[in-house]
Protein backbone atom coordinates (compact mmCIF):
# COMPACT_ATOMS: atom_id res chain seq x y z
CA UNK A 1 0.00 0.00 0.00
CA UNK A 2 1.35 3.46 -0.87
CA UNK A 3 2.57 5.63 2.03
CA UNK A 4 0.36 8.67 2.56
CA UNK A 5 0.80 11.91 4.45
CA UNK A 6 -1.45 13.18 7.23
CA UNK A 7 -3.86 14.66 4.69
CA UNK A 8 -4.42 11.31 2.95
CA UNK A 9 -2.60 12.30 -0.25
CA UNK A 10 0.50 10.53 -1.63
CA UNK A 11 3.78 12.02 -0.43
CA UNK A 12 5.79 14.07 -2.99
CA UNK A 13 8.61 11.55 -3.00
CA UNK A 14 6.26 8.79 -4.12
CA UNK A 15 4.90 10.95 -6.96
CA UNK A 16 8.43 11.83 -8.07
CA UNK A 17 9.50 8.18 -8.23
CA UNK A 18 6.38 7.30 -10.22
CA UNK A 19 7.10 10.10 -12.67
CA UNK A 20 10.67 8.90 -13.13
CA UNK A 21 9.48 5.34 -13.86
CA UNK A 22 6.91 6.61 -16.36
CA UNK A 23 9.51 8.77 -18.10
CA UNK A 24 11.83 5.78 -18.35
CA UNK A 25 9.13 3.64 -19.94
CA UNK A 26 8.35 6.35 -22.48
CA UNK A 27 12.03 6.76 -23.27
CA UNK A 28 12.43 3.00 -23.79
CA UNK A 29 9.44 2.98 -26.13
CA UNK A 30 11.05 5.79 -28.08
CA UNK A 31 14.24 3.74 -28.39
CA UNK A 32 12.34 0.84 -29.94
CA UNK A 33 10.63 3.19 -32.39
CA UNK A 34 13.99 4.64 -33.43
CA UNK A 35 14.60 1.49 -35.48
CA UNK A 36 11.58 2.35 -37.61
CA UNK A 37 8.84 0.32 -39.17
CA UNK A 38 9.13 -2.43 -41.81
CA UNK A 39 8.62 -1.45 -45.45
CA UNK A 40 5.06 -1.25 -46.79
CA UNK A 41 3.42 -4.47 -47.84
CA UNK A 42 4.14 -5.06 -51.57
CA UNK A 43 1.26 -4.52 -53.97
CA UNK A 44 3.05 -6.45 -56.71
CA UNK A 45 6.49 -7.63 -57.85
CA UNK A 46 9.60 -5.48 -57.29
CA UNK A 47 10.34 -2.67 -59.72
CA UNK A 48 13.96 -3.86 -59.84
CA UNK A 49 14.70 -7.28 -61.35
CA UNK A 50 17.22 -9.09 -59.12
CA UNK A 51 20.53 -10.04 -60.76
CA UNK A 52 24.19 -10.79 -60.03
CA UNK A 53 27.06 -8.49 -60.96
CA UNK A 54 30.30 -9.82 -62.43
CA UNK A 55 31.87 -9.64 -58.96
CA UNK A 56 29.06 -11.72 -57.47
CA UNK A 57 27.12 -8.94 -55.74
CA UNK A 58 23.33 -9.21 -55.67
CA UNK A 59 21.36 -6.26 -57.04
CA UNK A 60 17.73 -6.13 -55.89
CA UNK A 61 15.15 -3.83 -54.31
CA UNK A 62 15.10 -5.22 -50.77
CA UNK A 63 13.11 -2.44 -49.06
CA UNK A 64 10.32 -1.83 -51.62
CA UNK A 65 11.27 1.75 -52.46
CA UNK A 66 11.72 1.16 -56.20
CA UNK A 67 15.50 1.73 -56.09
CA UNK A 68 18.21 -0.90 -56.65
CA UNK A 69 20.17 -2.03 -53.58
CA UNK A 70 23.51 -3.86 -53.59
CA UNK A 71 24.23 -6.85 -51.32
CA UNK A 72 27.89 -7.78 -50.80
CA UNK A 73 29.62 -10.37 -48.61
CA UNK A 74 33.33 -10.94 -49.30
CA UNK A 75 33.55 -13.32 -46.31
CA UNK A 76 31.10 -15.82 -47.93
CA UNK A 77 30.07 -16.77 -44.37
CA UNK A 78 27.64 -13.93 -43.64
CA UNK A 79 30.22 -12.17 -41.45
CA UNK A 80 30.93 -9.17 -43.68
CA UNK A 81 27.59 -8.79 -45.39
CA UNK A 82 26.61 -5.23 -46.24
CA UNK A 83 23.55 -3.82 -47.96
CA UNK A 84 23.91 -0.54 -49.84
CA UNK A 85 20.43 0.93 -50.04
CA UNK A 86 19.69 3.15 -53.04
CA UNK A 87 23.00 2.31 -54.66
CA UNK A 88 24.14 5.03 -57.06
CA UNK A 89 21.55 7.54 -55.82
CA UNK A 90 22.02 10.68 -53.67
CA UNK A 91 20.36 8.76 -50.81
CA UNK A 92 22.81 5.84 -50.94
CA UNK A 93 23.75 4.41 -47.55
CA UNK A 94 25.45 1.19 -46.50
CA UNK A 95 24.57 -0.89 -43.45
CA UNK A 96 26.34 -3.92 -41.98
CA UNK A 97 25.00 -7.27 -40.83
CA UNK A 98 25.08 -6.03 -37.23
CA UNK A 99 22.92 -3.03 -38.10
CA UNK A 100 20.44 -5.39 -39.79
CA UNK A 101 20.21 -7.66 -36.74
CA UNK A 102 17.62 -5.48 -34.93
CA UNK A 103 17.97 -4.66 -31.25
CA UNK A 104 18.42 -8.16 -29.70
CA UNK A 105 20.89 -9.28 -32.37
CA UNK A 106 23.21 -6.30 -32.56
CA UNK A 107 24.22 -6.71 -28.88
CA UNK A 108 25.66 -10.18 -29.53
CA UNK A 109 29.32 -11.07 -29.93
CA UNK A 110 28.90 -12.26 -33.51
CA UNK A 111 26.32 -11.56 -36.21
CA UNK A 112 25.93 -13.38 -39.51
CA UNK A 113 23.44 -12.49 -42.25
CA UNK A 114 22.63 -13.55 -45.81
CA UNK A 115 20.10 -12.34 -48.39
CA UNK A 116 18.18 -14.40 -50.98
CA UNK A 117 14.60 -14.95 -52.13
CA UNK A 118 14.15 -18.19 -50.19
CA UNK A 119 10.40 -18.49 -50.80
CA UNK A 120 10.63 -17.27 -54.42
CA UNK A 121 7.87 -14.66 -54.08
CA UNK A 122 10.03 -12.09 -55.87
CA UNK A 123 11.22 -10.28 -52.72
CA UNK A 124 14.62 -10.78 -51.11
CA UNK A 125 14.59 -12.24 -47.59
CA UNK A 126 17.09 -11.71 -44.76
CA UNK A 127 18.42 -14.59 -42.64
CA UNK A 128 20.15 -13.50 -39.41
CA UNK A 129 22.08 -15.49 -36.80
CA UNK A 130 23.60 -13.79 -33.75
CA UNK A 131 24.98 -15.09 -30.47
CA UNK A 132 27.90 -15.43 -28.10
CA UNK A 133 31.04 -17.54 -28.08
CA UNK A 134 30.90 -21.27 -27.41
CA UNK A 135 32.13 -22.12 -23.93
CA UNK A 136 32.90 -25.71 -23.04
CA UNK A 137 31.74 -28.92 -24.68
CA UNK A 138 28.00 -28.21 -24.74
CA UNK A 139 26.59 -26.28 -27.72
CA UNK A 140 25.25 -22.78 -27.00
CA UNK A 141 22.42 -21.90 -29.41
CA UNK A 142 22.39 -18.42 -30.98
CA UNK A 143 20.42 -15.67 -29.27
CA UNK A 144 18.81 -14.80 -32.61
CA UNK A 145 18.11 -17.21 -35.50
CA UNK A 146 15.49 -15.71 -37.79
CA UNK A 147 14.34 -15.37 -41.35
CA UNK A 148 12.85 -11.92 -42.04
CA UNK A 149 10.72 -12.37 -45.16
CA UNK A 150 11.10 -9.52 -47.60
CA UNK A 151 10.90 -6.73 -48.15
CA UNK A 152 12.98 -5.63 -45.14
CA UNK A 153 14.18 -2.26 -43.86
CA UNK A 154 17.62 -0.81 -43.22
CA UNK A 155 17.37 -2.03 -39.63
CA UNK A 156 16.38 -5.55 -40.71
CA UNK A 157 12.69 -5.23 -39.90
CA UNK A 158 10.06 -7.02 -41.96
CA UNK A 159 6.34 -7.69 -41.68
CA UNK A 160 6.82 -11.42 -41.19
CA UNK A 161 9.56 -13.18 -39.23
CA UNK A 162 10.10 -16.95 -39.07
CA UNK A 163 12.21 -18.46 -36.30
CA UNK A 164 14.84 -20.88 -37.63
CA UNK A 165 15.45 -24.18 -35.86
CA UNK A 166 19.22 -23.85 -36.00
CA UNK A 167 21.56 -25.27 -33.39
CA UNK A 168 24.74 -23.58 -32.22
CA UNK A 169 25.29 -21.99 -35.63
CA UNK A 170 28.24 -19.68 -36.20
CA UNK A 171 28.33 -19.15 -40.00
CA UNK A 172 25.69 -19.20 -42.75
CA UNK A 173 25.59 -18.93 -46.54
CA UNK A 174 23.10 -19.23 -49.41
CA UNK A 175 23.39 -22.68 -50.98
CA UNK A 176 21.89 -25.08 -53.53
CA UNK A 177 21.51 -28.57 -52.08
CA UNK A 178 18.56 -30.14 -53.87
CA UNK A 179 18.79 -28.22 -57.16
CA UNK A 180 15.27 -26.81 -57.24
CA UNK A 181 14.37 -23.16 -57.76
CA UNK A 182 14.38 -22.30 -54.03
CA UNK A 183 17.63 -21.06 -52.45
CA UNK A 184 18.77 -23.09 -49.43
CA UNK A 185 20.75 -22.14 -46.33
CA UNK A 186 24.07 -23.73 -45.36
CA UNK A 187 24.94 -23.55 -41.65
CA UNK A 188 28.28 -24.21 -39.93
CA UNK A 189 27.19 -25.48 -36.51
CA UNK A 190 28.85 -26.60 -33.29
CA UNK A 191 27.70 -30.13 -32.41
CA UNK A 192 29.56 -30.37 -29.09
CA UNK A 193 32.83 -31.88 -27.83
CA UNK A 194 34.83 -29.65 -30.19
CA UNK A 195 33.10 -30.97 -33.34
CA UNK A 196 31.56 -28.76 -36.02
CA UNK A 197 29.19 -29.90 -38.77
CA UNK A 198 27.71 -28.42 -41.95
CA UNK A 199 23.91 -28.48 -42.06
CA UNK A 200 21.22 -27.47 -44.55
CA UNK A 201 17.83 -25.79 -44.37
CA UNK A 202 15.97 -26.10 -47.66
CA UNK A 203 14.08 -23.26 -49.31
CA UNK A 204 10.32 -23.47 -48.87
CA UNK A 205 7.49 -21.56 -50.61
CA UNK A 206 5.45 -21.27 -47.37
CA UNK A 207 7.97 -20.62 -44.60
CA UNK A 208 11.00 -19.48 -46.60
CA UNK A 209 13.22 -22.15 -45.04
CA UNK A 210 12.14 -25.59 -43.89
CA UNK A 211 13.11 -27.70 -40.90
CA UNK A 212 16.32 -29.71 -40.66
CA UNK A 213 16.08 -32.90 -42.71
CA UNK A 214 19.51 -34.19 -41.56
CA UNK A 215 19.96 -35.45 -45.11
CA UNK A 216 22.78 -33.00 -45.84
CA UNK A 217 24.53 -32.91 -42.46
CA UNK A 218 28.25 -33.65 -42.75
CA UNK A 219 31.14 -33.59 -40.31
CA UNK A 220 33.27 -30.52 -40.95
CA UNK A 221 36.39 -32.63 -40.46
CA UNK A 222 38.09 -30.32 -37.97
CA UNK A 223 38.24 -29.99 -34.19
CA UNK A 224 37.45 -26.50 -32.98
CA UNK A 225 36.13 -23.53 -34.90
CA UNK A 226 37.77 -23.70 -38.33
CA UNK A 227 35.24 -22.93 -41.09
CA UNK A 228 36.19 -23.75 -44.69
CA UNK A 229 36.76 -20.90 -47.13
CA UNK A 230 33.42 -21.76 -48.70
CA UNK A 231 30.64 -23.78 -47.09
CA UNK A 232 29.37 -26.77 -49.14
CA UNK A 233 27.13 -26.11 -52.17
CA UNK A 234 27.09 -22.34 -51.56
CA UNK A 235 26.67 -19.45 -53.98
CA UNK A 236 23.93 -17.31 -55.54
CA UNK A 237 24.66 -18.20 -59.17
CA UNK A 238 22.02 -20.98 -59.54
CA UNK A 239 19.23 -18.59 -58.55
CA UNK A 240 19.94 -15.28 -60.30
CA UNK A 241 20.83 -14.22 -63.85
CA UNK A 242 23.78 -11.99 -64.53
CA UNK A 243 22.97 -8.27 -64.63
CA UNK A 244 22.40 -7.19 -68.22
CA UNK A 245 21.84 -10.74 -69.53
CA UNK A 246 18.02 -10.78 -69.42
Amino acid sequence: MATRGHGGTPRPGRRTRAAVVLAGLLLCAGCEDSLGQPPPRPAGPPAVAACLTGSGDLIADVDNDGRPDRITDPSRHGARLTVTFGTGSPRERTVTARELADRPGKRQRYVRAVVADFDQDGWSDLAVVAGGAQAGDDPVPPRVAELRLGPFSGTGRSRRTVRLDLGATRDIAVADYNHDRYPDLAAYTYAGDGVYVSEARLGDPRTGLGADTRAYTTDAGAAGYDPPARLPHTGLTPFYPGCGTR
